[in-house]
């Protein structure tokens, strides 16, 4: 008996030996791979990260002068994206020259790069950047035109503002459209007239555009078009026009009617503050009857 209870005690240790033995195989050959890789890919992607953040304007500047055509163009707009953060932009001199430089070089460059410098240039509000704009848009060619523009009314220079009546009488429309919106940035009283008149335009985003810089300019004869925009309905007929273009027309009328503090506009407001679906809008409205 003592022999084959010694016997039965040998068998039953099998099975967990052999649990045992599979634990090992499996610690061994998928999780410690696994975690290994986990760590590899954490390790490379916070290098990664490391090494991207550490480049600086001046990089991306070099990376204008010297790189090849795909890699200025990337370089300008990696350089557009990170001066919209102002703790990134340089103070001195240098950068301003080189800046200058880099515009200049890139006239017969990518039509990307060009652009890219443009609105960086009107990122920085360095005021020294807008003879650079004028200058260039002399002889810019017309893709162009709208980055240049865009730039000078980011700069809000009241200077700016005589050179771009000739665009808002351009015949690309977008252009037009553009030389309103920067207009109205800049908020020079003498520009008052050519928004008016565009508040007749053929093209609607121009008329849109002329009401909005008015109201800005605390001018309400854009009241009506405002009130056009504060409507659902108008909406119907620009099929065109996707949902997400227009919540965010009507969040711009919104901000716009507010300036003006007209009765009518803000009955409209109170009642979309009620009753639109878009719940961004309502807040929007809601917070400008505060």
């Amino acid at each position: 008996m003592p022999e084959n209870s010694d016997t039965l005690q040998s068998a039953g240790d099998t099975p967990e030996e052999e649990k045992s033995f599979f634990k090992i195989i499996i610690h061994s050959f998928f999780i410690i791979p696994f975690l290994i890789a986990v760590f590899c890919a954490v390790l490379f992607a916070g290098m990664y990260m490391l090494t991207r953040e550490q480049r600086s304007v001046y990089d991306y500047l070099e990376d204008i002068k010297t790189g090849g055509s795909s890699k200025r163009w990337q370089g300008a707009f990696e350089l557009s994206r990170i001066l919209a953060n102002p703790d990134l932009i340089p103070q001195e001199k240098r950068f301003t020259d080189e800046m200058i430089s880099a515009f200049e070089h890139a006239k017969y460059d990518d039509n990307r790069t060009r652009q890219y410098i443009a609105l960086a240039m009107g990122r920085t509000g360095n005021a020294e950047f807008v003879q650079s704009l004028i200058d260039g848009l002399k002889e810019e060619k017309e893709v162009n035109i709208p980055a240049l523009i865009y730039a000078l009314g980011m700069l809000k220079q009241k200077e700016s503002a005589p050179v771009l009546y000739p665009y808002a009488d351009h015949s690309n429309s977008r252009i037009r459209s553009i030389a309103i919106v920067a207009l109205g940035t800049i908020a020079e009283p003498r520009s008052k007239d050519i928004l008016k008149k565009h508040l007749n335009d053929q093209e609607p985003n121009v008329q849109w555009g002329a009401a909005i810089a008015l109201a800005q300019m605390n001018d309400a004869s854009g009241k009506s078009i405002l009130s056009q925009m504060l409507s659902r309905s108008y909406w119907l007929q620009f099929p065109e026009v996707d949902r997400n273009e227009q919540n965010n027309l009507v969040l711009t009328a919104i901000a716009a009617s507010i300036l003006l503090n007209d009765p009518e506009l803000n009955a409209q407001i109170s009642k979309i503050a009620k009753s639109d679906p878009n719940m961004k809008i309502r807040a929007a409205a809601l917070d400008s009857r505060k």
